[in-house]
């Protein structure tokens, strides 16, 4: 009886570490994604591929290459060869995260260096 209750115990500890892991990574990706949303706020309302690249921390080329599978929404004017996002654009789609970062973009975060060889 006491080694059943003993691995229920041990059990019982590895979800509660488990999960406090995944909380703590969703937390820090819910308050990247205020950090980034409060300077976007602060910008001007029209940005440029290399605006939006240094709000969002990556490459421009990354950026232009969202732009392009519909990731980050933006608009290519008649008159300009360059793409344009739009402040409430932008904002929206980062706070709806559908389609600024997937579900398994999310995922993946949550589990990078995540070792369940700990746990077994």
């Amino acid at each position: 009886m006491t080694a059943k209750s003993s691995h229920n115990e041990n059990f019982g500890f590895i979800i509660e570490k488990l999960v406090q892991k995944i909380v703590t990574r969703l937390l820090s990706v819910y308050i990247a994604k205020l950090d980034i949303f409060s300077r976007i706020v602060q910008t001007k309302e029209v940005l440029t591929t290399k605006e939006v690249a240094e709000l969002l921390g990556m490459n421009e080329r990354v950026v232009r290459d969202k732009i392009n599978s519909g990731l980050i929404p933006a608009y290519k004017p008649e008159f300009a060869n360059k793409f344009l996002v739009l402040r409430k654009d932008l904002m929206n789609e980062i706070v709806s995260g559908q389609r600024y970062k997937s579900l398994s973009m999310i995922d993946t975060e949550v589990n990078s260096g995540f070792d369940s060889r700990k746990y077994v």
